[in-house]
């Protein structure tokens, strides 16, 4: 019996998640269900007539993990939470689902509303997620301009004396100074998650009663405020499109398919306006009919609009998820997060109606504490309106497909005409671009980016802090960068050539290595010198077979070894942008990283290297004091008279400080 037959033979009969896994321990695929015996063993039986892509992924399972839960909805959440968090390649996911922005509502005394990327089990309040950055950085820029929120993150703990310019030119009521309470500042934020779930109607109701009890009292001010305030929010809700006379609140779906690409078309109306559009691409949705596409999209979706703050059977499924998945205790809130029932409205309308129907209604009503239904129209206002959103997606797939077809060709035709350049056998696959960052030999740090088929794979970026310390030498440095990257291929290499089972474990071990991955060109930030100071390393790790090539600044000429004439690309040559790119990206990430090890050196002082003064004694005596120089002037049990210092700690201080 193998060892897949035994895991196999072992899965209870419970309610649960299931994970495909691969020899190499990535997850090809998660699913859930009712039974995870019956389910997981159906794939693996000689009579299943598995599809095409069902086949090729069973034949790659090498193990399967389970999580028991207590029923569906549990199952059907972690199955969501896993499928955000891992992106298997044989699920329908999200296409670059974790890059989409957000707009939060941060969880702190007087909260701010920022952008972000990342939804966090923070106790915030996350809206989107949304496909236009540039689009959400316009509502912010709007949300700022009605609601006069913060935007810093300067402590308000009362020690400020004067407000900063944003309060004299009104775009914030200064509660740093005191000038605002934390009890008006939060009336604040309710208005904006009002604004924000298209609730304008009830906002504008409670403003104007603020404002007609502002006058009564005869603070004019804070009136005019306000009236100002409604004239901003009546401004953005006269541009909204009237949908239907009755206030309904429903979120309508539609999904639009060409060439082995979805595009999922979401209208979100609330009070009986349409607020706002979203389209979002969908990966891995081969063969599969749209009633599996829209239950899919539908846990994504709502997962990511509610993420951060779930309850009941919903926050069990989610420890559970963290309990086996990356063990993170909850965090303490300090307030009481917004509820994300008003994510979901009590109508979604689709296209077709998903296989999973019941648990998702039963799922989406536990979060709206209220009854959620979904529905596919037919007939009538709604099935017209449908039609719309339907038309809507067939163009954003169409204008998807045509961008990413003149992406697909440019960098085709870069990645070509670089290869024939440099004579590479083909095209490079994955191009290594490193730089070096240093001032007058200080701070030295080199960067290494990844270009794959001529796109940047940031997750396999990464940056060295130089060891070398004998003043500016950009080839030594340069050749310290290589060697420690190199350095992982040749072990690579060593390994190949034994045979033995030990040794078999150690070459699959090593593919899990940051540098594991081999690359089809080096490409050098620099001319001759550089180069020349590269390949003795490589001569030295007997890796001369690598193709390696260098840019020159000056005049943007290609160097290659043993060459001593530059290779010339024409200025429009798609090749020569390229390099350029890779090049410009290199050193953008060389900077920002010497500019924070530079950051971080100039705020050093004494005490860091103080043994028995940490970051809270040091906050403490730096609060007392005001700076190292403050600390000095004090005496001995000056110093020790601050919470959590002892004499003995004090004269330490006070002779570190004074050598």
């Amino acid at each position: 019996m193998t060892a897949l037959d035994q895991t196999l033979s072992q899965i209870p009969d419970a309610p649960g998640v299931y994970q495909m896994i691969a020899k190499d321990g990535g997850i090809l695929y998660i699913g859930k269900a009712v039974s995870l015996r019956n389910r997981v063993r159906s794939y693996f039986q000689d009579s299943a007539a598995h599809v095409a892509r069902t086949q090729a992924m069973v034949e790659k399972v090498h193990d399967v993990r389970t999580i028991v839960v207590t029923n569906e909805v549990e199952a059907l959440i972690l199955e969501a939470n896993l499928i955000k968090r891992h992106q298997p390649p044989f699920n329908v996911r999200l296409r670059d689902d974790k890059r989409y922005p957000y707009l939060k509502v941060t969880n702190e005394p007087f909260p701010r509303v920022v952008f972000t990327r990342f939804v966090k089990d923070d106790g915030a309040r996350y809206f989107g997620p949304y496909t236009n950055a540039h689009g959400l950085r316009e509502l912010i820029d709007l949300v700022r301009l009605v609601f006069p929120l913060r935007t810093c993150r300067e402590p308000i703990d009362g020690r400020r004396k004067r407000p900063c310019l944003q309060y004299h030119i009104k775009r914030c009521l200064a509660p740093c100074v005191g000038y605002q309470s934390e009890e008006e500042y939060d009336r604040m934020i309710d208005e904006v998650v009002l604004f924000l779930e298209g609730k304008q109607e009830s906002l504008l109701r409670r403003l104007q009663g603020d404002m007609t009890e502002a006058a009564a009292q005869f603070h004019f001010e804070s009136a005019a405020r306000l009236r100002d305030r409604i004239v901003q929010v009546r401004r953005v809700t006269e541009n909204q499109k009237v949908v239907w006379k009755s206030r309904l609140d429903m979120d309508l779906i539609a999904v639009a398919r060409s060439r082995g690409q979805a595009c999922m078309q979401v209208f979100m109306v609330r009070g009986g306006k349409l607020i706002g559009q979203e389209h979002f691409i969908l990966e891995g949705v081969h063969e599969q009919p749209d009633s599996v596409l829209m239950g899919e999209f539908l846990k994504q979706f709502y997962t990511a609009r509610t993420a951060g703050a779930p309850d009941g059977e919903v926050l069990s499924a989610v420890r559970i998820a963290r309990d086996n998945e990356v063990p993170v205790p909850l965090r303490a809130r300090r307030r009481t997060s917004a509820a994300p029932s008003s994510a979901v409205p009590k109508e979604i309308l689709v296209a077709a109606l998903p296989e999973e129907r019941i648990p998702i209604e039963s799922w989406l009503s536990e979060i709206k504490g209220q009854r959620v239904r979904i529905l596919q129209p037919l007939r009538g206002a709604r099935a017209e309106y449908m039609r719309l959103v339907q038309r809507n997606a067939e163009q954003n797939l169409k204008a998807f497909l045509a961008h990413q077809e003149v992406q697909e060709t440019a960098q085709a035709r870069s990645l070509t005409d670089l290869a024939d350049a440099l004579e590479l056998p083909e095209p490079p696959h994955r191009i290594e671009c490193y730089d070096i960052s240093n001032i007058q030999g200080t701070n030295p740090v080199a960067s290494m980016v990844v270009f794959v088929e001529g796109r940047a794979k940031k997750s396999d970026y990464r940056r060295f802090k130089i060891q070398y310390d004998r003043g500016p030498n950009d080839f030594a440095m340069m050749q310290e960068t290589l060697r420690r990257r190199l350095r992982y291929l040749r072990r690579a290499a060593d390994e190949g050539e034994t045979t033995s089972a030990e040794d078999a474990m150690v070459r699959e071990l090593a593919k899990k290595e940051k540098f594991s991955k081999k690359p089809d060109l080096l490409l050098i930030d620099g001319g001759k010198g550089q180069l020349s100071a590269v390949v003795e390393v490589m001569e030295e790790l007997d890796m001369t077979g690598l193709p390696v090539a260098g840019l020159a600044k000056e005049h943007e000429w290609l160097y290659l070894p043993g060459q001593p004439d530059p290779i010339v690309l024409p200025a429009n040559s798609p090749a020569l942008h390229l390099v350029q790119r890779i090049r410009d990206e290199a050193h953008r990430f060389a900077v920002t990283y010497h500019r924070q090890r530079r950051a971080k050196s100039m705020t050093v002082s004494a005490l860091d290297a103080l043994e028995g003064v940490g970051p809270v004694r040091k906050k403490r005596l730096l609060t007392t004091f005001g700076s190292a120089a403050g600390i000095r002037r004090a005496s001995i049990d000056e110093i020790a008279a601050v919470k959590g210092m002892t004499a003995t700690l004090a004269a330490k201080v006070k002779q570190a400080l004074e050598r």
